[in-house]
């Protein structure tokens, strides 16, 4: 029962991570000695759609959808649903164009413990690359993405959401 408690609860926190920062699909991770857990995109889709009701445009659900997919190629609405829910959060602040870096990192290491350099070096990296984006939800999408394949490449344990 003890694991099952924990493994929800690392489930509902790889979900927020996943909706705030952004940075990859990082539901369902797990660590080292726990069996691997995923969820569904239907699954993960019910846990982020209270956080659009206050984001504008509203976004409908095949903009949560492509969030929770992290498609490379969204639509605008789903690029701007990811931003509204990293300002909600922080991690983007109001009237910025890049990922606020610490509270990013400390996101991160609830899901990487001793990965913090390489988080940090990953978001700095990204918020150089999209420096230029003057559109806030490209740079929202553009940081995402550029994390999540940062990540990836770093060996970040990210497996993918089950369609």
């Amino acid at each position: 029962m003890m694991q099952s408690n924990r493994m929800t609860t690392t489930l509902k926190m790889t979900n927020l991570l996943l909706a705030v920062a952004c940075a990859a699909v990082l539901m369902g991770s797990a660590t080292a000695d726990e069996e691997e857990v995923s969820m569904t995109v239907d699954e993960v889709v019910e846990l982020i759609e209270p956080f659009g009701e206050g984001c504008t445009p509203k976004p409908e659900r095949e903009h949560i959808v492509e969030m929770v997919l992290n498609k490379e190629d969204a639509k605008h609405e789903s690029k701007c649903f990811r931003h509204c829910m990293l300002e909600q959060f922080e991690l983007m602040p109001e009237g910025q164009l890049q990922y606020n870096e610490d509270k990013t990192v400390d996101m991160i290491n609830m899901m990487f413990p001793d990965r913090e350099d390489d988080g940090r070096r990953i978001i700095k990296t990204c918020n150089e690359q999209l420096k230029a984006e003057q559109d806030k939800c490209e740079a929202a999408h553009g940081i995402a993405m550029c994390m999540l394949r940062e990540m990836r490449s770093s060996g970040f344990k990210i497996p993918e959401v089950k369609e």
